[in-house]
């Protein structure tokens, strides 16, 4: 049987998103890591404009903080790649750190760099890999190629499985438990289906 690939393309600080990331995600990929091949795209509803000097700017829909915030998990996703013994992403538990962090409540005023330094030493990533990242130029076109990677979409978070996007559940969030789409998705036999 061949992994099932999820795609998640979603905003760090939009609410469904979180709520998504904690409720359908993590449960997912807790039960049923070894058959999933999971894809973060952290970008949602964002705007991208190119300036003069061929860099792009972000308008983040929930602000700068989730413009900065989608750049750390951009960063981690990119540059710690490995999978563990049962194939869990080396970034998820950053990126389930940053999605769970009580600052996604508060998302105005200065960004609280110290709760992504703290993701990241809570998964055992290196911070400085992060941030050079973020605050680079690698960065920028990493979340460029984000932008042109996230479909045309109408509500995020926005779920796509094996290529097929999970259909709306009538309110604008993607329908279905996540766990058993993918277990149906599988179509063998595993433990935690």
């Amino acid at each position: 049987m061949s992994l099932v690939t999820v795609q998640l393309f979603a905003e760090s600080l939009c609410p469904d998103c979180i709520n998504y990331a904690q409720t359908s995600l993590a449960p997912a990929m807790s039960a049923l890591s070894p058959i999933i091949s999971l894809e973060v795209y952290p970008y949602g509803n964002a705007e991208e404009t190119l300036n003069a000097d061929g860099s792009y700017s972000f308008d983040c829909q929930h602000g700068d903080n989730e413009c900065i915030a989608n750049l750390y998990e951009a960063c981690a996703i990119e540059h710690f790649t490995k999978t563990d013994n049962i194939n869990v992403p080396q970034w998820y538990p950053f990126f389930e750190c940053m999605e769970s962090s009580d600052y996604n409540l508060n998302r105005y005023g200065p960004y609280n760099t110290s709760v992504a330094i703290g993701c990241s030493e809570d998964a055992g990533l290196d911070w400085e890999a992060i941030s050079s990242c973020a605050e680079g130029s690698e960065g920028n076109e990493l979340m460029h190629s984000i932008a042109l990677a996230t479909p045309n979409h109408t509500y995020v978070p926005w779920v796509v499985i094996n290529g097929e996007t999970v259909p709306d559940s009538g309110s604008g969030y993607p329908s279905g438990n996540l766990t058993d789409l993918v277990c149906e998705a599988y179509g063998g036999e595993f433990e935690g289906c």
